[in-house]
């Protein structure tokens, strides 16, 4: 991008394929093709992917199955057919950058799958790559995003919610359920009924209430930002304002008589809680780029051990476009925290 960008400060109306075409051909020699492939891939699915805001809340769901097959196929090959040592030095930058990718969007699914441990893990196989990029090239990537104190380097670029950041985050959400700060209740469904409230009709209507009529409603996704479920308009506006989501959850017998917290990682942007018809509280509006966007709400008194609940959640966007809020984008969990000693 650098240099079609200089090149292009030199003669704006230089040919861009052909500035590629030699670029590719100097820098990768052999395996020009199909470490062009590899970039073209990704360039392609970032443009056509139509999420919407910005930063990386939007990548989990640019880097598809197929993308990160594709990508595999073309690294392979290139690895494959690269001859002088400085080409392969390069594919092998283009390999730990995939390694890289790899742990990133593990680390996406796991915590979709509401496994934070494994996210953690995950993300600390990211910051083991970053010393191997780093030793091939200081420009390519900082070893460590923190400094030996533990506050955060000024000269990695990451000052805010880097994968140091998640790391911390995750194994803070793995020790609410693993026993260390807290025990698993319940990990929420990932697929919800889902409707739109454009004229807020849902609290005066009751929509919270278990018994209310959710059957035509849709299924959907509580870890994808709902307007790539089929409320965005063909110009690529999201719908804007009042939506819900209702979850089925059965609790166990045992946890009568502890108590129990509802936590949600990321919530976009403003949400009301109902648990079986019974209001349990409000999370506050932040920007819908924050992160954590979380809320924890005790939920103990409205809960029925030893049977199905049910959870309803009124998400307010705002009525910004450029926030683009995604919803419920996480995984969604109920837990016992530890007795204080």
């Amino acid at each position: 991008t650098k240099y079609v960008k200089a090149r292009l400060e030199w003669n704006a109306n230089d040919n861009v394929d052909a500035l590629l075409t030699d670029y590719y051909a100097h820098w990768y020699g052999a395996a020009a093709k199909p470490s062009r492939a590899f970039w073209d891939a990704l360039e392609k699915a970032a443009e056509s992917t139509p999420v919407l805001g910005h930063e990386d809340r939007i990548l989990p769901y640019v880097y598809t199955p197929h993308l990160m097959q594709q990508l595999a196929t073309h690294l392979a090959e290139a690895e494959k057919i690269a001859l002088l040592p400085r080409e392969k030095e390069h594919v092998k930058i283009d390999r730990l950058i995939y390694e890289h990718l790899k742990a990133y969007v593990a680390m996406n699914n796991a915590e979709f799958a509401g496994n934070f441990a494994e996210a953690a893990h995950q993300a600390q196989k990211m910051l083991a790559v970053r010393p191997q990029l780093h030793a091939i090239n200081s420009f390519l990537i900082m070893p460590s995003e923190r400094l030996a104190n533990g506050a955060p380097d000024p000269n990695s670029g990451a000052f805010y919610w880097g994968i140091s950041d998640r790391l911390d985050y995750y194994n803070q959400l793995a020790n609410k359920l693993s026993g260390k700060t807290g025990r698993k209740v319940a990990v929420l469904p990932q697929y919800a009924k889902f409707a739109l409230d454009p004229y807020d009709d849902g609290r005066f209507a009751s929509w919270y209430k278990p018994n209310w009529d959710t059957s035509k409603w849709q299924n959907i996704l509580a870890t994808e930002p709902f307007y790539l479920q089929g409320h965005m308009s063909k110009d690529g506006h999201p719908y804007l304002g009042k939506i819900w989501y209702q979850f089925k959850v059965r609790i166990p017998q045992t946890v009568s008589n502890q108590k129990v917290l509802l936590y949600a990682p990321t919530v976009e942007s403003e949400a009301w809680v109902w648990v079986n018809g019974q209001y349990i509280g409000h999370k506050a509006y932040r920007e819908a780029y924050e992160r954590p966007n979380q809320f924890e709400m005790d939920v103990t008194k409205a809960l029925k051990p030893g049977t199905e609940n049910v959870v309803s959640i009124e998400v307010s966007t705002s009525r910004s476009q450029t926030a683009a809020a995604g919803g419920l984008v996480s995984r969604i969990f109920l837990y016992s925290p530890n007795a204080a000693p």
